[in-house]
C-alpha cells in the first residue's frame, strides 16, 4: 500500500496518532526502529540542523524536498513534511505540491501566511488575505496527482498581527470547503485550551469528520503549564494528530551539547563515559543502525568471489 493510503488508514483505525519532529535520515530511522507509525519533517528542525537559523523562510522548497526524499528513501514508515507557505504564490505552490508527492512523502503541511514566512510562535507573523488564503488552498488540493496524498492546510490566522480566533476558524471552514485533508490551527500557548475546544467544536460542526493536527511545539514548557495537557485530553477535544514538532532536536541539542562539554573539559574521559552510557543501548552499534551486515550479504550474493577474497580474505 503506498505510503499516503497507509497514512489515512491509520488516521482512521487510530483513536489518534502521535510522533515528533525530525530532520534528517537518521533520525527518521530511529523513530521507526522503536515503533512509531508515522514521522514530521519538521521545517524549523531543518531550517536549525542544516543552516543554524531561525525559521524564517531560509530554506527553500527544493532544499525541503531532497530532505523530505533523503527521509523517506530511508523509512518505510508515512513521512509527513513541512512545506511552508508553499514557497510562493498558488501557482508556485502547485509545483510544491507535486515536487514532495515525488519526494515520497505520504502528507505535507501549507501554511497561511503572507511571505516571507516565519516560525508560527515567533512575533511579527501576517497571513494571506482571505480571498487569496481560500482559493491558493483550492489550487494546492487541485494539484494533487494521489488522491491519497494529504494535504494539511494550517491556519496561522490567531497569532498573527490583528489576528483572532473567530478569524482562523472563518478561514479553516473556508479551507475545509476546497476540498483540504486535514486542518491544523497554530495556537501561541500552551494555556490556550479553551481556544483549542472551541476551535474543534466549530470545524466539526460544519464537518464532523475532519481531522485536526495539534502541535504540542517544543516552544513552549507544558511542564510549567498551569493545565499540561496530555495527548489523551488533546485527542479528547477532537484532535486527530499530535505532533511534538521539535522533540527530536531538541533531545540532540541537548545531548550533543553535554557530550562535547565533557570532551572539552576532560578529553578522552568523556568517550569513555559515553560507551559506558552506550553499552548495551540500542544505538551501541552505528554499523548495526547502519545495517552493514545488510550490505555485506549482498556482496556475498552479487560480487565474484575473487573480489570477496580480496576485501575479506576468504571466499564466500
Amino acid at each position: 500500500m503506498r505510503v499516503a493510503a497507509r497514512l489515512r488508514n491509520l488516521l482512521k483505525s487510530r483513536p489518534y496518532i502521535y510522533t515528533s519532529g525530525v530532520y534528517t535520515p537518521l533520525q527518521a530511522k530511529l523513530a521507526q526502529m522503536i515503533g512509531f507509525e508515522t514521522v514530521y519533517l519538521s521545517g524549523y528542525s531543518a531550517s536549525l540542523g542544516y543552516l543554524g537559523k531561525a525559521d524564517l523562510g531560509l530554506l527553500s522548497m527544493a532544499e525541503m524536498v531532497h530532505t523530505a526524499r533523503l527521509i523517506s528513501s530511508a523509512v518505510e514508515i508515512p513521512v509527513i513534511a513541512d512545506a511552508d507557505d508553499g514557497y510562493g504564490s498558488a501557482i508556485v505552490a502547485m509545483r510544491t505540491v507535486r515536487e514532495f508527492e515525488k519526494a515520497g512523502v505520504a502528507a505535507i503541511h501549507v501554511e497561511d501566511q503572507k511571505g516571507p514566512k516565519r516560525c508560527g510562535h515567533l512575533v511579527g507573523k501576517t497571513v494571506l488575505p482571505f480571498e487569496e488564503a481560500v482559493l491558493k488552498f483550492k489550487a494546492v488540493v487541485s494539484a494533487k496527482e494521489d488522491d491519497d496524498f494529504i494535504i494539511i492546510a494550517r491556519t496561522d490566522a490567531l497569532g498573527a498581527v490583528g489576528g483572532s480566533l473567530d478569524e482562523a476558524i472563518r478561514r479553516a471552514l473556508a479551507y475545509a470547503g476546497v476540498g483540504v485533508d486535514m486542518i491544523w490551527c497554530e495556537f501561541d500557548s500552551p494555556d490556550q485550551v479553551d481556544e483549542a475546544e472551541r476551535f474543534a467544536e466549530s470545524i466539526h460542526r460544519e464537518y464532523p469528520d475532519m481531522p485536526l493536527v495539534f502541535n504540542y511545539s517544543s516552544s513552549f514548557k507544558w511542564s510549567k503549564s498551569q493545565h499540561r495537557l496530555t495527548f489523551e485530553r488533546i485527542a479528547g477535544m477532537g484532535y486527530k494528530l499530535i505532533l511534538v514538532s521539535m522533540g527530536a532536536i531538541h533531545a540532540e541539542m541537548y545531548s550533543v551539547w553535554n557530550f562535547l562539554e565533557d570532551l572539552h573539559r576532560n578529553r578522552e574521559k568523556a568517550q569513555w563515559r559515553l560507551e559506558e552510557l552506550k553499552e548495551g543501548h540500542p544505538t551501541e552499534s552505528h554499523h548495526k543502525i547502519g545495517e552493514f551486515d545488510v550490505f555485506k550479504k549482498l556482496e556475498e550474493e552479487y560480487l565474484p568471489p575473487s573480489i570477496l577474497e580480496e576485501k575479506y580474505g576468504r571466499r564466500s
